[in-house]
């Protein structure tokens, strides 16, 4: 399946709109191997669920073909599936994602910068960045196969690495591993001290030999070092 066109027409993207485009579309790419085939719209979501990132598939139509796990934990009040669609509560987002797949629909070039980001606001939460990717597929022959995969990057606090990973990785105490942890998360040291219901002096010894275990001397470094154990 040649799921993307990577030609460049990003002038007037933003530089983290750039690098947001950049992460999804390597992280894209991976999955094209799985993504050939009957099912390959139920391959695609769950390859892309198992690298943690919220996707559903929709036809020609607009209609919901598949949606994985992480994509449904998202889903709210704010952002439901109604109608067998994707509906948001925001009347500008719904007008946006409208325009946005009729724009898409006029060309069968698979260009994801054809549609900006959807930017989709939640009550008492941080938004959801909404991207809308073409799938290369025949709409006359199959109106109901998957013609645009979309993807959901929910801001806010991700969960931090499972701490038996880190055990494993870095050699960490079990108690070291669990202010490891919060501390992911990029709580300060005397907060995730609270929240473990241990005393600041045992936190701070706790974390010097984190920092030891890690090679590093920062908490900032630490997280940077986390963030990428999924």
């Amino acid at each position: 399946m040649n799921f993307l066109d990577t030609s460049p027409e990003s002038g007037s993207l933003r530089a983290e709109e750039e690098r947001i485009l950049a992460a999804f579309t390597r992280r894209l790419l991976e999955i094209a191997v799985v993504t050939n085939g009957p099912g390959a719209a139920f391959q695609q979501t769950a390859a892309l669920n198992a690298m943690h990132v919220a996707a559903l598939t929709v036809d020609e139509a607009g209609c919901v073909v598949d949606l994985n796990a992480a994509a449904r934990a998202i889903l709210d009040n704010s952002i439901m599936i109604k109608d067998k669609r994707i509906f948001f509560r925001d009347a500008e987002s719904r007008a946006r994602l409208k325009e946005a797949l009729e724009r898409l629909r006029e060309t069968r070039q698979l260009n994801p910068l054809i549609a900006d980001p959807i930017i989709v606001p939640r009550k008492d939460k941080l938004p959801v960045i909404l991207r809308i990717w073409p799938c290369a597929c025949d709409a006359q022959t199959s109106p109901e196969a998957a013609r645009f995969v979309m993807t959901l990057n929910a801001l806010g606090p991700k969960p931090g690495p499972q701490a038996p990973f880190l055990v494993k990785i870095f050699g960490f105490t079990a108690s070291e591993a669990r202010l490891a942890c919060v501390m992911a998360r990029g709580t300060p040291c005397n907060v995730a001290a609270q929240e473990l219901n241990i005393s600041r002096e045992t936190a701070r010894n706790q974390l010097k030999s984190i920092f030891a275990k890690t090679d590093t001397h920062r908490q900032t470094a630490l997280v940077a070092l986390l963030s990428q154990i999924e």
